[in-house]
């Protein structure tokens, strides 16, 4: 089989990078191959494990082939596979490798000719500007990515950042690939969170609790944060064990009764008219605090109103009528409606010693799982296939920093005082519905994905994802900061909202920004805004909550959350920073950036080779990433880029002093695609990126 070089020549090549390109020209050798060998094989079904060569010796790619000399594959020993496959890819003559060599035990190596490369990379990067990374893989589909989902009682603290960061990274990310990304706030309004700071409240008014540095909203003090404290004080009073413990939990089930249930009470307070009004207050300090760190969202759907109606009312009633629940007379559920759930026992944050999982609770009340359940149905848009008549109306909550309208879901029987409503069939509908949660949350989704399983939905249960991740605690240093007795010699602590052993959300970033101003002092820089040092704030946060891996614990340290060196987004912020000032320092000089570059240096210095191979790596490292749902991914390829940057500016001459007009130019181009580049993967992060620091 003869190829004419002009078959791969890569600038008429669709191939989106190097990887893609020389996959396909491998493929069509091994074609070859397989042909004049006579044997008959499927060559999607041989691993093509091509990667950067471990030695520059080498090469600049190599690829083993030793898998593929079993008698179930080839049949063949793998270093005459390589030295055939060699044969054919030189008899090809294509234009960008420079060399193919093989060598022991099976490997091919390329090396390829690296300013002609490099050129087409910098000319591909400028010319799709901001697209440089995207794709349109997802066109068509649309994803529901829950996240966030603070209860509405008190203050966010750091562990809901986690939660935040990623979700928002990950909503970014699919965006990035053409997917319809709706981002969606669950609000736990009815739950015993809320409960809780009700009971608190009503005991205030009563004068029979006492809070943490007084009664009164501090000056200067977020409703958030008062309700931070009325929640801790009432945990309190239920552990007492006194006859104001028992009191205080009758009336606990009290107020979770009667805000299920909703209605206004024939006597007595309130108790879902105030769980509504401290609700809507907290929620929007909540959304203060996520505006901070740059997360925005499409829709806060409210549990309350998914309750109100009738969307778990009609989701039990087809449960039942699929004979899907049964109702215990005796044994710790009795009275109780569950879904069976396997053998053997689990243990939940909720309480459950059994796999059976309790729908509703003997008092009539669902449980989280309950609900969960019904508003998975509503996300994939199965409730219209199970004829569950509930209509939602969807009205604008506000705009939010970034420009991006906020909607809030209600219910269809509430008269609406706004002009504008969406239409409802903008909202839920999903083909794929992803859902942040922590791990300890894991055997509850399990049941919510069943459950759809059961009713008959096996596709969309399929395309049901928990997005687990482990939870935050607290370093030694920083427990002991809070006044946490370390004497045991624990490296972590965990926090508990309960008795108020947590880092809020908010008192972190205002850490991050003080440090931040304080670094520049003690470096001796000059001063930076205080917008600046916000900005700086928020993506070393959002990069320490998702460079680790999702399925590790994280030790939040206070000094390497904020530290401004290593693996860190600061770090990335002053490599991006550092770009753009060679780029004004050109432009300060009069230099006139040429439109094209007609022709490139001999040789390239091993460190602008290693940045080009980094930057032409960047879309098939996002689509990677994001198929994978993997912020962690994303994050190590932007450190690496910054990393590969860094070293190019340490091992070459500055810029502006080169007299070669030749190297100046190419040079000024790779800076360029390095600006762009990293501005794309920071914006897809989530940051904001800085020009100047």
């Amino acid at each position: 089989m003869n190829v004419t070089s002009e078959a791969y020549d890569m600038a008429e090549n669709t191939a989106k990078d190097l990887y893609e390109y020389l996959t396909a020209v491998i493929k069509q050798a091994v074609a070859t191959y397989l042909a004049q060998e006579n044997i008959q094989f499927d060559i999607e079904q041989l691993p093509l494990d091509l990667r950067f060569s471990a030695q520059s010796s080498f090469g600049d790619y190599s690829m083993p082939v030793m898998s593929w000399q079993g008698k179930n594959r080839l049949g063949r020993p793998a270093l005459p596979i390589a030295e055939a496959l060699v044969s054919i890819l030189r008899d090809m003559h294509i234009p960008i490798i420079q060399e193919i060599t093989p060598t022991r035990p099976g490997y091919i190596n390329f090396r390829l000719n690296r300013p002609e490369v490099g050129k087409e990379i910098m000319e591909r990067v400028l010319e799709a500007g901001p697209d440089f990374g995207q794709s349109d893989m997802g066109t068509g589909t649309r994803v529901i990515v829950e996240h966030t989902n603070i209860n509405s009682n008190k203050a966010a603290h750091v562990g809901h950042l986690r939660n935040a960061c990623i979700g928002d990274t990950v909503v970014r990310m699919l965006r990035s690939q053409g997917y319809q990304v709706e981002a969606d706030n669950y609000i736990d309004d009815s739950g015993v969170q809320v409960a809780d700071v009700v009971v608190g409240f009503t005991l205030l008014q009563r004068g029979q609790l006492q809070l943490a540095e007084g009664n009164e909203q501090l000056p200067g003090e977020s409703f958030d944060y008062y309700c931070s404290r009325v929640y801790v004080a009432v945990q309190k009073v239920y552990e007492e064990g006194s006859e104001q413990s028992q009191a205080a939990t009758t009336l606990r089930r009290e107020v979770m009764r009667a805000i299920e249930h909703g209605g206004e009470p024939e006597n007595g307070p309130d108790y879902p008219t105030l769980a509504h009004d401290l609700s809507q207050q907290i929620v929007q300090a909540h959304l203060k605090t996520m505006s901070r760190l740059n997360i925005s969202y499409d829709l806060l759907p409210w549990e309350s109103v998914i309750l109100k109606a009738g969307l778990w009312k009609r989701t039990f009633e087809v449960l039942q009528k699929r004979n899907l629940l049964e109702k215990p007379e005796t044994g710790p559920a009795a009275g109780c409606w569950i879904l069976p759930f396997g053998d053997g026992e689990s243990q939940t944050n909720e309480g459950d010693r059994t796999s059976d999982k309790i729908l509703v609770r003997s008092d009539g009340t669902a449980t989280y799982t309950a609900k969960d359940i019904a508003y998975q149905l509503w996300k994939l848009g199965i409730t219209d296939e199970l004829g569950i008549d509930v209509q939602f109306t969807f009205v604008p909550w506000g705009i939010q920093h970034d420009g991006r309208k906020l909607w809030s879901m209600r219910a269809a029987t509430d008269a609406s005082q706004n002009a504008e409503e969406a239409d409802p069939k903008r909202f839920g509908h999903a083909k794929r519905a992803i859902n942040v949660i922590d791990v300890r949350q894991s055997y509850l989704q399990q049941v919510v994905y069943e459950s759809v399983r059961r009713l008959g939905f096996a596709e969309q249960a399929d395309n049901s994802r928990h997005l687990a991740y482990e939870v935050v605690t607290l370093s030694a240093a920083t427990a002991a900061q809070l006044g946490i007795d370390t004497s045991d010699g624990r490296e972590s602590y965990a926090m508990s909202g309960r008795k108020g052993i947590e880092i809020k959300a908010d008192d972190l970033i205002n850490a991050a920004i003080k440090r931040m101003l304080e670094v520049r002092r003690q470096d001796d820089k000059p001063e930076t805004n205080e917008t600046t040092a916000a900005v700086l704030a928020a993506s070393a946060i959002r990069y320490f909550m998702i460079r680790f891996n999702l399925q590790q614990i994280i030790a939040l340290d206070m000094d390497e959350v904020l530290r401004s060196k290593g693996d860190t987004g600061v770090y990335l912020q002053y490599a991006y920073a550092r770009a753009n000032s060679i780029l004004r320092r050109l432009q300060e000089t009069g230099y006139e950036i040429p439109t094209g570059l007609a022709q490139l240096p001999d040789q390239l210095d091993q460190s602008e080779w290693e940045l080009l191979r980094h930057i032409d790596a960047y879309p098939r490292r996002l689509a990677e990433a994001t198929e994978q749902l993997a912020p962690p991914t994303l994050a190590s390829y932007a450190y690496d880029l910054a990393a590969h940057f860094s070293d190019f500016f340490e091992h070459t001459p500055p810029i502006v002093r080169e007299t070669d007009e030749q190297i100046k130019a190419f040079r000024t181009w790779l800076v360029r695609a390095t600006v762009q580049t990293m501005n794309n993967v920071l914006r897809t992060l989530g940051f904001e990126p800085l020009e100047r620091i």
